[in-house]
């Protein structure tokens, strides 16, 4: 799994029902569940979090969510949902092919939940699947276009006909035959050396811009740059245009949640101890692995509501620092 996220991330997360796992840093292993870990795991360094993937349904079939850019790594192992068969590729961010495929949600982490997503699928439409054949697949780079000095190999063969004068104006027979004009011919060759009418560009760039009009929050605006490595600043332009407009809107959109602030949030800005006596209650009622990290905010704040004029000076040492 390799959506890694902050302590703050992954402990703000799990106040928002999200599964967390977790494991130390650069450990082999895999990750495991918080239930292995102390309660004050966030607080503690040398650990790392990941967010984990939630399952769904479609047709019958539970299997996990299609990976999407933000879950995956260049050259991470992957599995392509085809309509015929599963294949086996490394994520690549220049083969377009393998690019849009993870962007439409047809890529999985493992075998095993690609093969219940191409299940899934058929029997939506009513057909069954028994037997699903796993292959290597999307190993060759994109293939390039013919240039011109590939077309230029074969020369051009201009026959001139034969020429007969009289014999006291030329005393021969002029024949010439197999004439390479290759200059020629790059004269009926369009120029090329423009970038932009690469067609793997322009089918990785119109993929692109798509994602970005989907784009709900800034990080997923700016995700899509780490597709554009090796463009050049004129490829760029497009991408860069689109990028900046969008982020526009999403400024423009911003309006107050519908949704309550997460309790963690609650309690910081607890404006008064009764108040933060009703949001203790509520940590009580929260999973117990939580609950110690709940309280140290709740005894932080009513240490600032008690103290108003030395909060600001210096906290109890039963407090524990800002985690994160």
């Amino acid at each position: 799994m390799k959506n890694i996220v902050t302590a703050y991330e992954a402990f703000d997360a799990l106040l928002n029902g999200f599964e967390i796992l977790c494991r130390p840093v650069g450990d082999i292993m895999d990750f495991s569940e918080l239930g292995q870990f102390p309660a004050t795991i966030f607080a503690m360094p040398g650990y790392e979090f990941c967010i984990k993937a939630k399952p769904m349904e479609l047709a019958g079939f539970k299997f996990s969510k299609p990976l999407t850019p933000h879950d995956v790594e260049d050259q991470q192992e992957i599995f392509i949902v085809m309509p015929m068969r599963i294949l086996r590729t490394k994520f690549d961010v220049e083969n377009s092919e393998i690019l849009c495929s993870v962007m439409n949600g047809f890529a999985q982490a493992d075998a095993e939940n690609a093969v219940l997503q191409l299940k899934a699928i058929s029997a939506t439409f009513g057909q069954v699947i028994d037997e699903v054949e796993i292959k290597d697949g999307f190993n060759d780079k994109p293939k390039k276009q013919r240039t011109k000095q590939a077309k230029a190999e074969q020369p051009l063969v201009v026959e001139k006909p034969t020429e007969v004068v009289a014999t006291e104006v030329q005393p021969a027979i002029v024949i010439t035959e197999q004439t390479n004009v290759t200059k020629s011919e790059d004269l009926l060759v369009p120029e090329t050396n423009n970038p932009t009418l690469d067609p793997e560009y322009q089918k990785t760039l119109e993929t692109l811009l798509q994602r970005v009009s989907e784009s709900k929050t800034p990080a997923e605006v700016n995700a899509v740059y780490r597709y554009t490595r090796t463009w050049s600043d004129k490829q760029m332009d497009p991408l860069l245009i689109a990028t900046h407009k969008r982020l526009e809107e999403l400024e423009n959109e911003k309006a107050p949640s519908s949704e309550p602030p997460s309790l963690m949030v609650q309690i910081q800005n607890a404006p008064d101890l009764t108040t933060l006596d009703t949001l203790e209650i509520d940590v009580a009622a929260r999973d117990p692995q939580i609950q110690p990290r709940l309280m140290d905010f709740v005894k932080k704040r009513r240490f600032e509501l008690e103290n108003p004029a030395v909060s600001q000076e210096a906290e109890p040492d039963y407090l524990l620092e800002e985690p994160f």
